[in-house]
């Protein structure tokens, strides 16, 4: 269970337990199809940086908000920590790197600094994550894999109800 000691008072990691974190068996097939998940653009290595970066330019104005962005960050670093170790016990490499050696790098991440669009653009993010790994958890036959991306979309939609929250608020007050 993911602990919230950030300072934000909301939950933002689903109740339901995380299953063990394992496989059926080798599939390096299976490894490749997690891939975005930790080193492409819309990854959640991009999200954790993204949060951050949000963190630090909002905490000021909008205290709340700066601390949950905190909180969701450490949520998507367990997520990203998950990823790689399914892809290294799926048989694949968890490099940050495609095949051609292009790395993550922060190009991948918004600086935008109207909240506005940074609670849309969030949502936008988390309902990506979400139907990536819901799809990705239909296609991989492994019932050990798919069981935990099924666990880790429940993160990313509570996620986008959080930043809807924030936006139908901050809508609210202007």
């Amino acid at each position: 269970m993911m602990q919230n000691n950030s300072g934000s008072t909301r939950p933002v990691a689903n109740p339901d337990p995380y299953p063990p974190i394992k496989v059926s068996r080798k599939n390096p097939y299976y490894a490749e199809m997690l891939y975005p998940a930790i080193r492409a653009q819309e990854s959640e290595m991009t999200a954790i940086t993204t949060y951050l970066y949000q963190h630090w330019i909002l905490s000021d104005r909008f205290s709340d908000l700066g601390k949950t962005l905190m909180a969701i960050s450490k949520v998507e670093m367990f997520h990203l920590y998950t990823i790689g170790e399914l892809i290294t016990m799926l048989g694949g490499d968890p490099r940050l790197a495609n095949n051609a050696c292009e790395c993550w790098n922060a190009d991948a991440i918004d600086y935008c600094q109207e909240v506005h669009h940074i609670l849309a653009a969030n949502i936008a993010s988390e309902e990506g994550a979400a139907a990536f790994y819901q799809q990705t958890a239909k296609e991989i036959k492994d019932p050990c894999v798919s069981a935990v991306l099924n666990r880790l979309a429940l993160d990313e939609i509570l996620h986008v109800q959080i930043f809807r929250e924030f936006l139908e608020s901050d809508k609210r007050s202007v």
